[in-house]
C-alpha cells in the first residue's frame, strides 16, 4: 500500500515522464524505415510502431534493437542502416504540466533525477526550465551507470542521505524505472505514458505502489 506519510524524496525519471519523447521517436522510426527501403525492404511506419509496443510489452531492455533483428535480418545491413539514423534530442518536449507539477510539489518533498540520458542532461533540463526543482541529477552519460541496475539508484539514494523507504520513484518502464526501485524498497508508481505503457506487471513483488496515466495525477496524490 502506497504511504505518503513516509516519502522525504520523489525521483523522476525524464523520458516519457517528465519529457514527451513522441517526436523524436516517430523520426528515428521513420529514418529507420527510410534506409531500409533504400536497401530493398518494404515495412511501413504501422508495422515498425507495433513492433516497438510489442518488444517494450515483453519488458526488452532495448526495444529498437529487437525491431531491427526482426525486419532487417541481415547484420551488414542493420549496421548500415544505424550509421544513417540520429537520435534527435532537440525535438524533445517536457509534457506541459511538468513545470506547474514540479512547482507543486516543491517545498514538500525533496526531488531528483535517476535517468539513461545523453551527456548534456542538466543543461537540457535548465532549457527545459525544470533544473531548479532538482537538488539532485542522476544521468547514466554523466555518471557511469545505467538504469535498471540498482547501483544507480544507490547512488541516487546515497547522495540524497535517504534511506529507500523514505524515497519514492516515478517513471514509465517497469523493467527500467519501477522493479529496481521496488527491490531495494522504494515505492514506486509508474506513470504509464509512451510505448512502454503496454507493459504487464508480472511479479507482485516489484509491482508499483500506484498506477498513474499523466503527471497532473501526482498533485491530488502526494498533496491530498
Amino acid at each position: 500500500m502506497f504511504d505518503k506519510a513516509r516519502i522525504r524524496w520523489i525521483f523522476f525519471d525524464i523520458g516519457e515522464t517528465l519529457v514527451d519523447e513522441t517526436k523524436p521517436i516517430r523520426d528515428i522510426l521513420e529514418q529507420f524505415i527510410q534506409a531500409s527501403h533504400q536497401l530493398g525492404y518494404s515495412f511501413q511506419l504501422q508495422e515498425v510502431e507495433q513492433a516497438m509496443m510489442y518488444y517494450h510489452s515483453q519488458l526488452c531492455e532495448h526495444p529498437m534493437r529487437e525491431v531491427m533483428s526482426q525486419l532487417v535480418p541481415s547484420e551488414k545491413h542493420r549496421a548500415e542502416i544505424r550509421q544513417y539514423m540520429k537520435y534527435k534530442k532537440d525535438l524533445e518536449e517536457p509534457f506541459p504540466e511538468a513545470r506547474e507539477v514540479l512547482q507543486q510539489l516543491t517545498g514538500l518533498f525533496q526531488m531528483g533525477i535517476i535517468a539513461n540520458q545523453n551527456a548534456g542532461t542538466v543543461e537540457r533540463l535548465k532549457r527545459y526550465g525544470l533544473l531548479e526543482y532538482f537538488s539532485i541529477v542522476c544521468s547514466s552519460a554523466e555518471d557511469g551507470i545505467t538504469k535498471p541496475d540498482p547501483q544507480f539508484f544507490e547512488l541516487a539514494l546515497e547522495r540524497a542521505k535517504c534511506d529507500a523507504q523514505h524515497a519514492v520513484m516515478i517513471g514509465d518502464r517497469l523493467d527500467n524505472d519501477i522493479h529496481p526501485a521496488k527491490r531495494l524498497g522504494m515505492q514506486a508508481i509508474w506513470i504509464k505514458q509512451g510505448l512502454a505503457r503496454e507493459q504487464k506487471i508480472m511479479d507482485p513483488l516489484t509491482a508499483p505502489d500506484l498506477v498513474i496515466h499523466g503527471l497532473k495525477e501526482l498533485v491530488g496524490i502526494l498533496k491530498g
